[in-house]
């Protein structure tokens, strides 16, 4: 029972870390550049960026087509379920939380399995669904939930990192200590991606 506990409580901290990992750096959506991209016209730049402007003309300017724009900044990926899901799929993902802390994981893992009906592409839901398993002590079907948010979740270290941390635990937990270390290694590069958004 006490082994239970600690693996719903490390389900809970993975959750809570994918839901709430602003704590540092407010999210900045748009970052501090305004959306002066759609007027190609070289009015004076307010943004007071340093570039040297050189007046692009849309006219027939032949030439260099230069016009790559290397001082975006890459828009932040999302950080939790709230950024990215319906409002049905939060109330499942409220409720699986709820029956998951009460120590009812049948129940949370098929509340889970209904969000993935309506949104089966959300990672969010296959990382809680891996944490679930995991305090089931299901531990190769954790790592398989997570390996498939992994894959739905376009690179968002947000969501990697806390699914490598999950499977470094079911790999631990299934008597692996190799495996786990990689995964764990892999969660490290994950956190580390992550932080350059936090600035």
């Amino acid at each position: 029972m006490q082994h239970t506990k600690s693996l719903i409580a490390l389900g809970a901290l993975i959750l809570v870390a994918g839901c709430a990992t602003q704590p540092g750096g407010m999210s900045r959506p748009g970052g501090n550049n305004p959306p002066p991209q759609p007027s190609p016209s070289p009015t004076p730049s307010q943004t007071g960026q340093p570039g040297p402007t050189t007046p692009q003309s849309s006219g027939n300017g032949g030439g260099q087509t230069a016009t790559t724009a290397p001082q975006q900044p890459k828009k932040a990926p999302p950080r939790s379920a709230s950024e990215i899901s319906s409002p049905a799929v939060m109330s499942l993902l409220g409720r699986a939380d709820t029956l998951a802390n009460a120590g009812h994981m049948d129940a949370a893992a098929s509340t889970l399995e209904r969000a993935l009906d309506l949104d089966p592409r959300n990672p969010f839901i296959y990382q809680r669904l891996a944490a679930v398993r995991l305090a089931e002590g299901q531990n190769g079907q954790a790592e398989q939930m997570a390996m498939k948010s992994n894959s739905v979740s376009d690179n968002n270290p947000f969501v990697e990192s806390g699914n490598w941390q999950l499977i470094a635990e079911a790999r631990k937990q299934a008597g692996d200590k190799m495996g786990a270390q990689k995964a764990s290694a892999q969660a490290v590069n994950f956190r580390q991606a992550a932080s350059q958004y936090n600035q």
